[in-house]
């Protein structure tokens, strides 16, 4: 069975993050696995007292375990969510991001992450990223970014941002089969710059209907903005979108660093759950 991968630091961020994937896991019939990594960016609570008889993972893995145990107690539908699977592991890492990106590496585990957007991260993380963005950007599955207070609702509007990238014919294959195990309104939005909109139209639209009728409706937009970001985020907030879906050319080292994709700045603005698809450069 399919895993979603959520990385915990024991922050209310991780928390709402882990009960988010607890849903979502429940409506896709995916299991969830659990993992912190320690001596890295992600810094076990401070409460959490080693004991002699126990090694730093053992206990590291029972306080992950009791996390569990006290969320899905806390939670209003833990009768529903304890039929899941539950994974925790504890792995030793210094760079945080890598070792989460390195987990998403076996396809035939990790079918996603899901992970919060505010967590204890360190200066380092705030001057070069947060380690939830970096993990979207990198990572070899789609992520989930949620917000710090998101609750997990069903999807019935989804947005995704439609420019030259995400008229990728796979991409959209994969949006679609997104839409239609939620059945879920989608609404192809482009924000107008440079772009061929009318290239990516017809892609889109000769893909919805390759295989037939779609199972869901959808809307084609084509919006104009200065910025793409504050485009994407009024249309999202006029036509009350639950979830965003933008795809992500992965960059090189310094081009992550001295260049804010709209991946990152989405991961640090937004207010409703982003969804990261991504395209590896050629």
């Amino acid at each position: 069975m399919k895993n979603i991968l959520v990385p915990i630091d024991f922050s209310q961020c991780s928390m709402d993050a882990f009960l988010y994937a607890k849903r979502l896991g429940d409506t896709l019939g995916f299991s969830i696995k659990l993992v912190h990594v320690y001596n890295g960016n992600l810094n076990i609570n401070a409460s959490i007292n080693l004991h002699a008889e126990k090694t730093r993972e053992e206990t590291i893995i029972e306080q992950m375990n009791e996390f569990v145990k006290v969320n899905l107690e806390n939670s209003q539908t833990s009768n529903v969510l304890t039929r899941q699977k539950i994974e925790t592991e504890a792995i030793v890492g210094l760079n945080t991001t890598q070792q989460i990106v390195n987990l998403t590496s076996n396809e035939d585990d990790i079918a996603m992450v899901v992970i919060g957007t505010t967590g204890t991260g360190n200066v380092l993380d705030k001057m070069f990223g947060s380690i939830s963005s970096g993990v979207a950007q990198r990572a070899h599955c789609p992520v989930i970014l949620v917000p710090q207070g998101t609750k997990y609702k069903d999807y019935e509007d989804v947005l995704y941002a439609s420019n030259y990238e995400s008229a990728d014919e796979d991409l959209v294959d994969q949006i679609i089969d997104f839409g239609n195990v939620f059945r879920a309104t989608m609404h192809f939005v482009h924000v107008e710059e440079n772009d061929n909109y009318e290239t990516v139209e017809d892609t889109i639209f000769y893909k919805l209907f390759e295989k037939g009728d779609p199972a869901f409706s959808f809307n084609i937009v084509n919006i104009k903005n200065r910025s793409v970001l504050e485009g994407l985020n009024q249309y999202a907030d006029e036509n009350e979108i639950d979830l965003i879906v933008l795809v992500n050319r992965q960059r090189n080292y310094l081009e992550n660093i001295f260049q804010l994709s709209l991946t990152k700045k989405m991961a640090r603005t937004s207010k409703l759950p982003v969804m990261v698809f991504h395209l590896l450069n050629e």
